[in-house]
């Protein structure tokens, strides 16, 4: 029937409802009708399709939300099509039903109330229509994009941890020696410049000790420089094992020679430190060859010790070469507190 010819608006009515219904059961969007009792008066064929029922009018005029969808959705449905009756407002969920054949399908649905006039010009809800659009497909996107981002959060947190660890693992072998496993040159300088500083805060003395092998070259000369590594890693453990407190460092300085980082100690106790380390180092007899010992292996050390005012890198250093010096000078094995002339 050609629009221009209807002959009333009941005619006309009657048109735009059958084509709403027309265009509302092929419309790919699933739309259900429900009474303000909240029984289902009408699904599209979409949303038949959708939740795999075989026959919807077994449905018809019984409540909405089905029992076969999970108790979660249920209790958010029946929530919002309350609040939508009540108060004459649009209201829009998204969640998870199960069709018939318990496959998890993901809705978005708008809860619009369906108003007509009455003749004495009042409006009432006369029904409710659900609108939901499947979103299944973009739901498990989504999922699956969260999942690749958590998973690749975790991989750039455990790639983050194996380079710190890495980077640890490098700076620690670049400043240990090799041969005594101590600390070497390059981790003194960084030790006496942050110990320093904090003497310097809390007003603390700082004493150093240079210690060197004496005769180390005879060694070398006499067994050969494999004996003579021996003697070095000999001396730098009875060295390491010789100070009991954490915040003490020794470091293998250069060639024969080791320093000791001694904080918050004043020059008579670094002084009695020295020679507790001379001793033990006087005590070594390492063996070569067919169960030879060398004996005789001794050390001088130079002791400095600085308050926090008067302290620097450069003099600690030069008043404990100094004094180490002296102890060379006065016959080797022995130790000696640098002066003030």
């Amino acid at each position: 029937m050609p629009f221009s010819k209807f002959r009333t608006n009941k005619d006309q009515l009657r048109f735009s409802k059958e084509q709403s219904y027309v265009w509302i059961e092929h419309s790919p969007v699933c739309t259900k009708v429900v009474d303000l009792d909240f029984n289902l008066q009408f699904m599209s064929s979409s949303g038949v399709k959708a939740l795999a029922i075989k026959d919807v009018s077994e449905y018809y005029g019984k409540p909405y939300p089905f029992d076969f969808y999970p108790p979660s959705f249920r209790d958010e449905m029946s929530k919002n099509l309350r609040k939508s009756r009540d108060t004459g407002k649009v209201v829009k969920q998204e969640a998870a039903v199960v069709d018939t054949h318990g496959n998890e399908v993901w809705f978005q649905s708008t809860i619009s109330p369906v108003k007509e006039v009455g003749e004495n010009g009042d409006e009432s809800i006369e029904y409710l229509m659900v609108v939901s659009i499947d979103v299944t497909r973009q739901h498990i996107g989504r999922r699956k994009l969260e999942q690749l981002n958590d998973e690749l959060e975790r991989t750039v947190y455990r790639r983050t941890l194996e380079l710190e660890r890495t980077n640890q693992l490098l700076h620690h072998q670049a400043e240990t020696d090799f041969l005594t496993d101590l600390p070497n040159r390059l981790a003194f300088d960084r030790y006496i410049s942050e110990n320093i500083a904090l003497a310097k805060r809390d007003k603390q003395s700082l004493s150093l000790l240079m210690v060197d092998v004496d005769e180390f070259k005879t060694y070398n000369d006499k067994y050969g420089h494999d004996i003579g590594d021996v003697v070095l890693k000999k001396i730098a453990a009875a060295i390491a094992n010789t100070l009991v407190r954490n915040m003490d460092i020794a470091v293998r300085y250069g060639g024969e020679e080791f320093a000791i980082i001694l904080p918050g100690v004043d020059a008579e106790s670094a002084f009695s430190m020295a020679e507790k380390v001379r001793r033990n180092v006087e005590r070594l007899k390492i063996s070569y060859g067919n169960n030879d010992i060398i004996g005789n292996i001794t050390v001088s050390i130079g002791v400095a010790s600085l308050i926090h005012d008067e302290l620097n890198a450069t003099d600690i250093v030069k008043q404990a070469d100094k004094a180490l010096y002296t102890a060379k000078n006065a016959g080797r094995n022995n130790s000696q507190i640098y002066i003030t002339a």
